[in-house]
């Protein structure tokens, strides 16, 4: 049997699921394919404060917020050196994952899109105008495919590692530690870090990070080695007087795709990029590529959207996003002291050892009262954006100062904004200019906001 379906999105974890409802919300006939029941086992409980924004995108923040999971406001940590410290963590959250995928799910049905569980689809075949996806018995012949299978990356296709390997192991402890007021607990040991937070069906979950070669040092023995770190611990020792559950194990190494987009399919979540364990954003990094490749994908479904200007906007995304998480990374880790000379930390600094050092900014200047222009360097270049629900070619801010070209701030678009600098007898008169088309107070902030990062300088008859 063969049913013919506009976009075939495999996996419903939340870059599926995300992705699933965005298309099927703008009208477009979406079928997510999974191979497990909901609500599934998932690991990955804690989210950051950064998830609430994209929840709000999504519609979902009321139901996250009134699905009872536990606020994270404090964490026990150990990390720069042998002290222990208590770090506030506001809005952060520690989740059933699997209530908490089963909620972007029923997103996903609620906007229109089909969903097949205990589904288990074959590697999609590439046919003329589209795909072959074998699901069990039927065939789902789509126009458009999207790879959210995670590591599994059912799509195929090489990838890079971006990061030193990585060895996760995981277990859940019983019974886990009195509630002391905190959720969370990260401690850095000379082979690597560990991470734990309550569950809340009861129990710990403990998770160790450490280079492939002490699995193979232990003699491959999973539980003899988590629990040497954790008995080595101080946040967790007294997880290892208690029962240990069966550890099991997952790659942690970051790696991207090279080509995460093309006109006839997509790779999200981590099927697209892995990030570092560290950032404890893996989820709400997945609803952002699911959200950043809707724009694309139906840029490209659309008759009259510009298909190469949607290609070219998701893979910078993902560059810049694998980029931009690295340098974050290399940055925490180079803050532990204590074990700064081991392997594992010194080959996960080398990140910020390769980049070259920031020139110090040079002294404000007050430019109010002259005229200005862009500053050496500053320039407006074509570059692909998200404009409402597509992507499109704009005129976009760049200078290699910034980390990415910039078309929109504070909701403005930047080039007709910037264009009037020539025309200006000074920043004063800009400003007036820009207010007499902006909201109140965005004109002064959009050039506060210039000024602050070295784009303007004065301009000389």
């Amino acid at each position: 049997m063969t049913d013919a379906v506009e976009v075939c999105i495999l996996g419903a974890g939340p870059a599926g699921t995300t992705l699933a409802a965005r298309l099927a919300a703008l009208g477009h006939d979406v079928a997510v394919v999974e191979r497990l029941r909901f609500p599934r086992a998932h690991v990955g409980e804690s989210l950051s404060v950064a998830v609430w924004p994209l929840l709000d995108e999504l519609g979902l923040r009321g139901r996250v917020a009134d699905a009872g999971f536990v606020a994270t406001e404090v964490a026990r940590v150990r990390w720069r050196d042998d002290d222990e410290q208590r770090v506030r963590v506001p809005g952060g959250l520690t989740v059933d994952r699997g209530a908490f995928d089963a909620l972007l799910l029923d997103r996903a049905r609620e906007a229109g899109a089909r969903v097949l569980t205990l589904s288990r689809a074959g590697r999609p075949r590439r046919r003329a105008g589209g795909w072959d996806v074998a699901v069990g018995e039927r065939v789902l012949r789509a126009r458009f495919v999207a790879d959210a299978t995670g590591r599994r990356r059912l799509l195929g296709g090489r990838s890079t590692a971006t990061a030193p390997r990585t060895l996760g192991l995981h277990a859940v402890c019983q019974p886990g530690p009195a509630p002391d007021g905190t959720q969370t607990r990260i401690d850095a040991l000379a082979g690597g870090w560990l991470w734990g937070a309550h569950l809340p069906g009861g129990g710990f979950r403990a998770m160790a990070f450490v280079d492939p070669a002490a699995l193979r040092a232990a003699g491959g023995d999973r539980s003899r080695l988590v629990h040497g770190l954790l008995s080595a611990s101080p946040l967790f020792a007294e997880l290892a007087c208690g029962t240990v559950g069966r550890v099991q194990a997952c790659d942690a190494t970051c790696y991207a795709a090279p080509a995460p987009i093309d006109a006839t399919s997509v790779r999200v979540g981590e099927a697209a990029f892995a990030i570092d364990p560290l950032s404890s954003s893996g989820v709400q990094t997945a609803i952002g590529t699911g959200l950043a490749a809707a724009a694309a994908v139906h840029t490209i479904l659309a008759d009259d959207g510009d298909a190469q200007a949607a290609i070219d906007y998701y893979a910078a995304y993902q560059r810049h996003a694998v980029t931009s998480h690295a340098t974050s990374a290399a940055a925490i880790y180079s803050e532990h002291r204590t074990n700064a000379d081991q392997p594992f930390w010194r080959l996960r600094c080398s990140a910020l050892a390769a980049r070259p050092p920031v020139a110090p900014a040079a002294p404000p200047v007050d430019l109010l009262a002259r005229p200005v222009r862009l500053a050496s360097g500053a320039t407006l270049a074509s570059t692909s954006c998200i404009v409402g629900d597509r992507v499109q070619r704009r005129r976009a801010l760049t200078h290699p100062e910034l980390d990415r070209p910039v078309a929109f701030l504070g909701g403005a678009e930047l080039a007709p904004l910037l264009d009037i600098l020539p025309q200006a007898p000074s920043l004063a008169h800009v400003i007036a200019r820009w207010d007499a088309l902006l909201p109140t107070g965005r004109a002064e902030a959009i050039a506060d906001w210039l000024q602050a990062r070295g784009m303007l300088a004065e301009r000389v008859s």
